[in-house]
């Protein structure tokens, strides 16, 4: 299925930008009509006046709040990959494709270029495996400082592009995955602790900070997944679970039974999927 090739600049100083999220001016507004889903909410502001959230497509950086300074290192390292620098190229010229829009937020779900390209802008392209290759998300997984996050609307040769950049990040030892412990667990005894656990999976950081917003302890955190009930499949087995049947907590100790790249999440994203 082709995507839509969007030309513009990104603009960090318009937003708050983290590992894998910037705000993209781009040069014809139309554009965002083609994609899939829920209309991209466009800034009208002062500072963000046209631009819209990205959402890095298939990867996933921790959260602002999670461990310092690897959410900072994250969030430099994605500004150097798209050329921005604050004094001489505040703006820095790149495209995205894209096919459609997370339903729930509205940003662009996109693989991310820094540069130039001779393609038109607003034509429909194919991806291939070496132009991914060039992607901000794939050169964030290598770096070490992104996870993977998949959903069911993500083609099986990319996930198994980023599983090779993220195989690379492991066996180099750079960025998370010193200190990674999502599958060997975190202990956490309250709501201030999220904020210097080692890091783990941030779709599962994130359940936990919804969740200890009002709990005091990971007492109930199981039962409080399984109310939200998100399905995901386990790619090695191809079947579908909720999430809370790959999350174990044991006394003050939580962790992720499955290795983030076997999960695929079922979401919903423009009219690819309508499920779960």
């Amino acid at each position: 299925m082709p995507f839509t090739l969007i030309k513009g600049r990104f603009k960090p100083l318009a937003g708050i930008p983290d590992g894998d999220s910037v705000r993209f001016l781009a040069n014809n507004l139309a554009l965002w009509r083609r994609l899939e889903g829920k209309p991209p909410e466009i800034g009208r502001g002062a500072k963000n006046k046209g631009t819209v959230q990205l959402r890095f497509e298939g990867v996933d950086a921790i959260e602002k709040e999670a461990t310092q300074p690897l959410a900072a290192q994250a969030r430099d390292h994605m500004l150097r990959l798209i050329g921005f620098d604050r004094r001489t190229n505040p703006e820095p010229v790149g495209y995205i494709l894209a096919r459609m829009t997370d339903d729930a937020s509205g940003r662009p779900i996109a693989f991310v270029f820094a540069g130039t390209t001779s393609q038109k802008d607003g034509s429909s392209v194919l991806l291939d495996r070496a132009w991914l290759r060039q992607s901000v998300n794939v050169k964030q997984t290598e770096a070490g400082f992104a996870y993977p996050l998949y959903y069911n609307t993500l083609f099986a040769t990319f996930r198994e592009e980023i599983d090779q950049a993220m195989a690379r990040a492991r066996k180099n030892k750079v960025g998370y995955w010193p200190l990674d412990r999502t599958v060997t667990g975190v202990t956490v005894t309250g709501y201030r602790d999220l904020a210097v656990i080692p890091p783990i999976w941030p779709k599962l950081w994130r359940r936990l900070e919804e969740f200890l917003r009002q709990a005091r302890s990971l007492a109930g955190f199981v039962t409080f997944l399984e109310r939200r009930n998100e399905r995901v499949d386990i790619l090695p087995l191809m079947e579908e679970r909720g999430l809370h049947d790959l999350v174990e907590v044991r006394g003050n100790t939580v962790r992720l039974l499955e290795r983030p790249e076997h999960i695929r999440v079922i979401g919903k994203a423009g009219r690819r999927c309508r499920c779960g």
